[in-house]
């Protein structure tokens, strides 16, 4: 991606690709349920990395965007590919396979907390009461929306915990190699090392059965390719433009947009404390967001 690329990604369009990107992602946790019931999550993970990692590689040598990096790039690209990508991929689909969607999504909601704390110890980012305030609104919403008072950490919800936390690591490793390579090029990098190093793990040890049919297979590459290889790019980018903490509080409306899918597809009514709760999730995120210094809010 070139420079006049990154230039291109302003504030107003940042925000409206990281809206798509939680979007996708939610539409993307009906499609991973759908596939585990024909994957193991480790073969699931294995051909994520390495689809993703030839693709996006392929692209990168064809457009010469392929840069040479250093010993500490070197440092954090492995960190991003073991912890941001491999451990978060194992973590993500064992989780899904042991809880529900909707409890998967809300756990995802307290990335915007974690990043904002790391961002703050580790970056040296600024993390104002609006953006603590605005996750914490969102987040009561959330819990207001979906019901969920009596909600207890289980296994499944454990593993999605970790895949939040080793998210929110990736998003400060890639705003520190974002600071000279370009986030195309990180994404490239760092799925290519992920798929090198977990690979001939998964070859070696899962039982791996290919015999599925074109729709199944054309749905896991449509996953693949879309929910996790571009929206990557867009999350990577616009969270250049607009900061890792202040791009994580848009998470807060994943389990919205969960619950409005479930809408569509199962007709499932709504009820009043889901109107409440989705306006708590929205005056939360606009409250995050918010620009006090323009006087306007910053999309």
């Amino acid at each position: 991606m070139s420079d006049s690329d990154s230039r291109a990604y302003t504030p107003a369009r940042s925000y409206t690709l990281l809206f798509l990107c939680v979007f996708i992602w939610s539409l993307n946790y009906l499609s991973r349920q759908i596939l585990l019931k024909e994957f193991s999550p480790y073969f699931l993970s294995a051909l994520s990395l390495t689809v993703i990692g030839v693709v996006f590689l392929v692209w990168a040598l064809a457009t010469k965007a392929a840069v040479r990096v250093n010993r500490k790039e070197m440092l954090f690209l492995l960190l991003s590919a073991l912890v941001g990508l491999i451990a978060n991929q194992l973590f993500l689909y064992q989780g899904l396979k042991r809880t529900t969607a909707t409890n998967a999504s809300l756990l995802f909601t307290l990335a915007p907390l974690i990043t904002a704390g790391l961002a703050a110890l580790f970056l040296k980012e600024r993390v104002t009461w609006r953006m603590i305030a605005g996750s914490l609104v969102a987040i009561a919403g959330i819990s207001q929306a979906l019901g969920l008072t009596g909600f207890q950490l289980h296994s499944g919800d454990w593993l999605m915990l970790g895949a939040t936390f080793t998210f929110s690591c990736n998003l400060i490793f890639i705003r520190i190699l974002s600071r000279r390579l370009a986030p195309f090029i990180v994404t490239v990098y760092s799925f290519a090392l992920s798929s090198l190093l977990f690979d001939p793990f998964v070859l070696a040890y899962v039982p791996i059965e290919w015999k599925h049919s074109l729709w199944i297979w054309g749905l896991a590459l449509g996953s693949i390719l879309i929910a996790q290889g571009l929206t990557n790019v867009w999350w990577n980018q616009s969270m250049q433009t607009v900061g890792a903490a202040k791009a994580a509080i848009v998470l807060n409306l994943q389990p919205m947009m969960t619950m409005l899918l479930d809408l569509i597809l199962f007709r499932h009514a709504l009820s009043a404390g889901k109107v409440t709760g989705a306006l708590l999730v929205f005056a939360g995120v606009m409250l995050g967001t918010w620009n006090r210094g323009s006087g306007k809010r910053k999309l």
